[in-house]
């Protein structure tokens, strides 16, 4: 197989809200690939210093400023999620943004690298066409819900209106390289994703 960028070896990784996409993440890391985040290069543009702070304003209105004039994240995800044009609107202006902060990163790595990159919308981008190689993390919707709880801060609607957002995660399942399934048993879960990176470097040499 002939990566697609540079003799870069791209993953892609996705999967359902609560799935855990950035363990899989980061045990990529642990094996030896240089790993990025999506959502974490978009929570750079909901920081206090947000370079399209008016953009935000203009789409959602002031009352997702806190008395600093800061962006308040969970009321921007609040008033997104329950308005799908607000939605679409706030992915048109901060997807771009996301890609080109990535792509920065992707060239600055040495040939030869396996670079891990976790992206919700992996699919519903259209991002899956720039990699070599994708993974699907999937979970029960209970055990994805236990997960969201543990970590606070979003209520079982916000919770379901932001899995309607996306993709059926048995569609993602569908057009994935790989599928690893994280029930929770951490040791399993690393079993799995150490035999894909070992196929990937493989597949990747041949």
């Amino acid at each position: 197989m002939t990566p697609k960028h540079n003799n870069k070896t791209l993953i892609g990784i996705t999967g359902s809200i609560g799935s855990g996409k950035s363990t899989v993440l980061a045990m990529f890391g642990e094996l030896g690939a240089e790993t990025i985040s999506s959502d974490s290069i978009a929570r750079g543009f909901t920081e206090p210093n947000s370079p399209i702070l008016p953009e935000l304003v203009k789409i959602f209105g002031d009352s997702i400023l806190d008395e600093n004039g800061a962006p308040i994240r969970a009321k921007i995800a609040e008033l997104a999620f329950s308005d799908k044009s607000k939605l679409n609107a706030l992915n048109e202006l901060i997807h771009p943004l996301v890609r080109q902060t990535f792509l920065q990163f992707l060239n600055s790595r040495k040939e030869g690298s396996i670079i891990a990159w976790e992206v919700p919308l992996l699919f519903e981008t259209d991002a899956h066409t720039i990699c070599d190689f994708t993974v699907t993390v999937s979970v029960s919707p209970e055990v994805a819900w236990e997960r969201v709880q543990s970590r606070g801060g979003m209520d079982l609607e916000d919770f379901k209106k932001r899995n309607l957002s996306q993709m059926d995660l048995e569609k993602k399942k569908s057009l994935s390289d790989f599928v690893v399934t994280n029930d929770n048993q951490r040791e399993k879960l690393k079993e799995q994703i150490v035999i894909i990176y070992q196929e990937i470097k493989q597949r990747k040499n041949k």
